[in-house]
């Protein structure tokens, strides 16, 4: 999963959603959920769909919200998701910034001996989530293990509760990580093949890093800079690569690994690493990204406190 900058409501939905709230042939003040679900779904299909869809894998760089696998925005591969399910919430059954763009989780594909589950919104159904890809601070505790699973990261800002509530949505409700066993251990793919997916995309990265160790490229700057590329996917309208994140992860934690612990820096060197932090912190919060603000924030106040045992 990566983090979604959820952008302006188009105009011509804004237009459409209160022409069908205004209008008293629709019936939309009286209904009552869940069980006039029906019809809500009826005047939902009345929204600007194509727009909508366009909007959002724009928003989305081309990737499923969910697992990242790629969609166009044509109806034949891409799906409008109601992050807040059409049937337990009336206002954002015609709300832009409760939709996501999402794939069909396998609906298309076929099993291989009934050995394969569905994932996103075609295992969730109306189940309600915790995991937010608008929220940046969840999206940085994602992670990746070598053969392709997906995790959530403890020790990265979040408490237990939601750290588990998460891995909840993940394994259970979203099914990324295939199906499971008793045991936590992974049975069998989705259709999608997503865990396989993700897996080449691990094996590729870990011999890049052979690669670059042999040529001697393998430093904390090199990655950076790998790691910016990348990066200006996500950005404007560009479409990013099918699973960057798992690619983004590992560069960034074999960044860390290269990166001189805090522990063992000089005064000099931690009061340096502590203004680059805290003027990154001051970048984000006008940028108005308030999350990584707090996480840089946290960063900072972490720092600091190794500064002050030096005393």
């Amino acid at each position: 999963m990566i983090y979604i900058r959820k952008r302006k409501t188009p105009n011509i939905v804004v237009e459409k959603a209160t022409a069908i709230k205004k209008d008293p042939a629709s019936g939309y003040e009286k209904l009552e959920l869940p069980k006039d679900s029906t019809q809500l779904r009826f005047l939902f299909e009345q929204m600007p769909k194509a727009t909508i869809r366009s909007e959002l894998i724009k928003e989305q760089h081309g990737l499923c919200a969910y697992c990242m696998r790629r969609i166009t925005g044509q109806q034949n591969d891409s799906k409008i998701e109601h992050y807040k399910a059409l049937s337990m919430d009336k206002e954002g059954a015609l709300d832009y910034q409760n939709y996501l763009g999402v794939c069909y989780g396998g609906e298309h594909d076929s099993p291989e001996q009934n050995k394969q589950c569905l994932c996103c919104d075609a295992s969730r159904g109306d189940k309600e989530l915790t995991i937010i890809p608008w929220n940046q601070r969840q999206m940085q505790a994602i992670g990746y293990y070598k053969n392709g699973e997906i995790y959530v990261r403890p020790n990265v800002g979040l408490d237990s509760e939601l750290q588990n509530a998460m891995q909840v949505d993940i394994d259970d409700v979203l099914h990324l990580n295939g199906e499971k066993d008793s045991d936590g251990k992974i049975k069998w793919d989705t259709r999608s093949k997503l865990v396989a997916c993700r897996r080449c995309i691990c094996d590729s990265v870990h011999s890049q890093f052979d690669r670059w160790s042999k040529k001697g490229f393998l430093t904390a700057d090199y990655l950076q800079e790998k790691i910016e590329k990348l990066e200006l996917q996500l950005k404007d309208d560009n479409i990013a690569d099918e699973y960057i994140g798992v690619r983004l992860y590992l560069y960034k934690r074999k960044k860390e690994k290269l990166e001189k612990d805090p522990e063992s820096m000089s005064r000099k060197e931690l009061e340096k690493l502590i203004k680059e932090v805290e003027k990154k912190m001051r970048k984000a919060a006008a940028d108005l990204n308030f999350e990584a603000a707090a996480g840089l924030r946290d960063k900072m106040v972490e720092l600091k406190k190794n500064l002050e045992e030096m005393d």
